[in-house]
């Protein structure tokens, strides 16, 4: 995990950024969006310097690495955002959007446009490194498998590969799938519902006692 790259996101504030400063100050960005960049590189750099020593130690043969994001640059003003992306980001939705980089030395790449979040690593690493898990206990799935997916967001709102849902602005579209839209709601209050008993029951620690 790493701080490096949080707010603020400025030149006289953030040592990181002004660090870094040189590598961005001719981008054509606003200073804070050129501050947040600065800020971030530090996980460039940092990730450069580990993969040279695991390999100058001849430990990166058998190293794995993954990447992952744990929330959007909400240090940035809405702007900024926008500058970054091109374009008015939507903000329910697409505010979230992420990448999940999983690296190893001389592999194949592979790009995987499945949606997915960070519940659906822990599976998918786990079949990847072929370890054994009761996939009943958790519940992401594995990204290679063939089970549709499912993103849930903290108001409920929902996206699957057939469409998404927003229940602060429900659709009013005569011809979309009502049934459809009513069983992944269940589904996603089913997973808000039992998510909180498992926490308010210790119901793993009973499961598998220590």
């Amino acid at each position: 995990m790493t701080v490096s790259g949080h707010r603020e996101y400025n030149f006289h504030g953030n040592y990181i950024s002004k660090k870094n400063k040189s590598f961005v100050e001719n981008l054509p960005y606003s200073d804070q969006v050129k501050a947040y960049l600065a800020a971030n590189l530090e996980v460039e750099f940092a990730v450069k310097k580990l993969i040279e020593r695991l390999d100058a130690t001849g430990i990166l043969e058998n190293t794995v690495i993954a990447l992952i994001n744990d929330h959007y640059p909400y240090g940035l003003s809405n702007g900024s955002l926008n500058e970054l992306a091109g374009r008015a980001v939507e903000r329910n939705f697409e505010l979230y959007k992420g990448v999940f980089i999983l690296w190893k030395k001389n592999m194949t790449p592979i790009f995987v446009d499945k949606l997915a979040s960070e519940i659906d690593i822990l599976p998918t690493l786990s079949n990847l490194f072929g370890l054994e898990f009761d996939s009943r206990l958790l519940m992401g799935r594995d990204l290679f498998s063939d089970v549709p997916p499912l993103v849930v967001f903290l108001n409920r709102s929902w996206i699957t590969d057939r469409t998404r849902f927003n229940p602060t602005t429900p659709p009013n579209d005569p011809e979309r799938d009502m049934e459809y839209d009513k069983a992944i709601n269940k589904i996603v209050a089913d997973k808000f519902k039992y998510s909180a008993k498992i926490l308010e029951t210790d119901y793993y620690n009973k499961l598998i006692p220590k």
